[in-house]
């Protein structure tokens, strides 16, 4: 009886060898070999040499280097290692199991799950990219192999970008399209990332930044459905979350890029930095203002509105102590000595929009990428961050 042949086998069939072991014409044997050699090539051209559907996952030991510990978080351990086989440099992610010994009964972290999952179904260039996932000697030892960028958008900020050498006007408008082009094409496949903070931002040597840490991403609907209220550090929190709405959609994500935007502006100071939630309301409301009929036509619908009671704005409420900070935190053409980077009106135009108190009335990501700010003026560059 003749062994069945998996078609993912290249190997030849019992049938074809006998026919091999059969002497042949030379012209006939030299014809073959041709045949074979275009097999053999076009096979190898068409599966990798490793295929994890079939094989699993390459173990850690035999396939990476590890040179350094660049950071560890609360779901993860980031290693710099060189490949092997061709000496790139890439990242390795450990994750995190925070009781080993219950994993059978715990299973597989769901964070990790989620990122991996995430990160595999989102291919951008302005979101890192997963190479694929290797495994250490115990169940523990499970690792993302992820691209290598030098640093996040905090640290690479705050290394060189210092007064008075802040972001120039370019590279501010650089830096921000490419979040922006980021966190639209996960809007637009429908996945929130509820957790945008310019330490969750990588930053390459050439300038390219991108999106990571997606253990919080999420796919959302319309109408939107429940959803938790653990999502976001705190102090790029959207009001609504923190008003206790827990139907809410990409304009979360619309309400940390504007955080981010102002913290580059600042050269790496966080906008708004409350000490807990009530006092990030409070700096919140100081920086945009209170809530208005105008401003936040819903607000007093949300599940918190009732248990705190601001002091209502009105039209004679002109002097400083009432009047958003906004607009005195971020003068238009400001001189150099303001210690921040130059804001024109179009700028300023754009954050105000990102930073609405209304989710209904704050800008999309694909609408602030066709915003005027980065289609007048100077034009965008890759900033210089190393």
């Amino acid at each position: 009886m003749s062994k069945k042949r998996d078609r993912w086998d290249s190997s030849s069939s019992s049938e074809e060898e006998k026919e091999e072991a059969t002497p042949k014409p030379l012209a006939a044997s030299k014809n073959n070999s041709a045949t074979k050699a275009t097999t053999t090539t076009t096979s190898s051209n068409k599966f990798p040499l490793h295929n994890p559907l079939l094989q699993g996952c390459r173990s850690v030991y035999d396939t990476y280097d590890r040179i350094d510990k660049v950071s560890e978080g609360s779901y993860g351990i980031v290693w710099k290692a060189r490949d092997l086989a061709t000496q790139e440099i890439v990242a390795l992610k450990q994750i995190k199991f925070e009781q080993p010994e219950l994993m059978e009964q715990q299973g597989f972290p769901l964070t990790a799950l989620r990122e991996i999952s995430t990160l595999l179904q989102l291919q951008h260039e302005s979101i890192v990219g997963v190479k694929e996932m290797v495994v250490g000697s115990g169940d523990d030892k499970v690792f993302m192999v992820m691209e290598f960028m030098e640093k996040d958008l905090q640290q690479a900020i705050k290394d060189t970008r210092q007064y008075p050498n802040v972001l120039r006007q370019a590279e501010l408008k650089g830096i921000m399209k490419q979040i922006l082009e980021g966190v639209a094409y996960m809007h637009e496949h429908w996945m929130l990332h509820r957790d945008l903070k310019t330490s969750n931002i990588l930053v390459h040597s050439t300038g390219r930044v991108a999106l990571c840490d997606l253990g919080l991403a999420r796919r959302y609907e319309v109408p939107a459905q429940p959803l938790t209220l653990l999502v976001v550090t705190l102090w790029y929190r959207a009001p609504e979350l923190l008003m206790g709405e827990t139907k809410y959609g990409p304009p979360i994500d619309v309400w940390s890029l504007g955080c981010i935007f102002g913290e580059l502006i600042l050269a790496g100071e966080a906008l708004m930095q409350g000490q807990g939630e009530l006092d990030q309301l409070d700096k919140l409301f100081q920086m945009v203002g209170l809530p208005t009929e105008e401003s936040w036509p819903d607000y007093d619908q949300l599940p918190h509105a009732s248990m705190f009671r601001w002091k209502k704005q009105t039209s004679k409420d002109n002097d400083n102590r009432s009047a958003p900070l906004l607009a005195k935190k971020f003068p238009i053409n400001a001189p150099p000595h303001f210690k921040q980077s130059f804001l024109d009106g179009n700028g300023y135009d754009l954050l105000s929009k990102l930073l609405a108190l209304d989710p209904k009335q704050r800008i999309t990501a694909k609408e602030a990428l066709a915003h005027p700010y980065f289609h007048t003026g100077v034009p965008s560059e890759l900033p210089v961050l190393f």
